[in-house]
């Protein structure tokens, strides 16, 4: 017994509180909590924390809390070291006006060693066109990759996708919904192509689908900075020929008939043999650049991981989504759900407190931990009972 308080049962304590916590948090208005401030105050200093009930014991609180914008995991970079052994893909679309001939998206395909990027417009994004690209640009071309990344649209997860990897034994590796980041080389690709096109779009825009093969030219043949060389350069072992380069007269274009015989053919072979030595040095740049890009990454890192079974909220997604009948009153976190299986990397499976499990991953930046409110945990501590009956109603 405390002195001036008479302690009361355990059960009546918590029904106590429980009543206070409602009438504190009155949803009627701002100064009905003003009203309820003395008594609040006296009930938080025989209880929990007011930092505790307001940021963690409250669902409300909890359910439009703000989203954390940093990331939660450290920074895993992806490099391959040779040419066309891994690639990313992507759509860029629905694109509006459609072209002339009706073609509304684009895949982007980019080789994450060169940079070098395959590009084609279609009218629609079926698994089929999918399959026909990596087939026709990639296969044939440069020969059968190690690995394939790609988002979890349904053209990139469907079946007949999942079988074609199969019969060509190459991985096809999925980021997680709404976490662009982790196909970061397929983003940056989409951003300058885009920016290339729109430049070159002035009178006509539905033309677009004319110019693409041009904006794949102006790509491979500059300079990257990951790299500190062309794709044209990394892939063929020497820059292409420019139009410029006609005009003006260049070096090597002067030069380029005086060579016969064999000092042509020695030309070529010191040419041959420097291109090994450019990819080494290349692979380098890539991997201390990539080391770079990771240490400013990971000191915004906030570290959040979350066990199998624990409760947690997801974010509403997309960003911004306004629930039937509440607008911009919509809750920014959603659920609680389960965490059913740990991927790695930052990646979960949920599954409803009934037992659904999800079919898409989700990123650890858009779960948080769910806390109990205040009362349900005052009664678990009283009745030891009730933390079995919740356990074995969430199971």
């Amino acid at each position: 017994m405390r002195r001036g308080v008479i302690d009361s049962p355990p059960e009546i304590r918590v029904s106590e509180r429980r009543e206070k916590m409602e009438r504190c948090f009155d949803r009627e208005g701002d100064e009905n909590y003003k009203m309820a401030g003395p008594g609040f105050r006296k009930f938080i200093n025989s209880g929990p924390s007011l930092d505790w009930i307001t940021k963690q014991g409250c669902e409300a609180c909890q359910r439009h809390g703000p989203i954390q914008q940093v990331p939660s995991v450290p920074m895993n970079p992806v490099v391959k070291p040779w040419p066309f052994r891994g690639w990313a893909m992507d759509l860029i679309g629905k694109i509006y006006p459609a072209s002339s001939q009706q073609h509304c998206f684009i895949i982007v395909a980019t080789d994450y060693f060169t940079k070098w990027v395959e590009a084609k417009p279609v009218k629609s994004t079926t698994s089929q066109e999918i399959i026909t690209f990596i087939e026709e640009q990639i296969i044939q071309r440069f020969g059968i990759p190690e690995s394939i990344t790609t988002d979890r649209g349904s053209s990139f997860i469907s079946g007949d996708m999942l079988n074609m990897a199969e019969a060509f034994k190459f991985k096809l590796l999925q980021s997680t919904p709404y976490y662009a980041q982790a196909n970061g080389q397929a983003e940056s690709s989409n951003k300058v192509i885009i920016n290339i096109i729109r430049k070159m779009l002035e009178k006509n825009p539905k033309q677009w689908h004319e110019k693409l093969s041009e904006t794949l030219w102006a790509y491979r043949t500059s300079k990257r900075e990951a790299t500190g060389m062309t794709p044209y350069a990394l892939t063929y072992g020497h820059d292409a020929i420019l139009p410029m380069e006609i005009a003006v007269q260049s070096l090597r274009i002067a030069h380029q008939h005086e060579l016969v015989g064999e000092d042509y053919n020695q030309a070529m072979l010191l040419e041959l043999e420097g291109l090994d030595a450019s990819r080494i040095d290349t692979l380098n740049k890539l991997l201390a650049g990539k080391q770079a890009v990771s240490r400013a990454y990971n000191k915004r890192v906030k570290n959040k991981s979350f066990e199998e079974g624990e409760i947690v909220w997801k974010a509403v997604l997309p960003l911004g989504t306004h629930i039937a009948g509440y607008g911009k009153w919509s809750p920014t976190w959603e659920g609680p759900f389960i965490i059913n299986q740990v991927l790695g990397l930052g990646a979960y499976r949920l599954q409803d407190r009934d037992g659904e499990v999800h079919a898409a991953p989700i990123n650890g930046k858009w779960l948080k931990k769910f806390y109990p409110t205040m009362w349900d945990s005052q009664a678990v501590q009283t009745d030891p009972g009730i933390e079995r009956q919740q356990l074995e109603t969430v199971v």
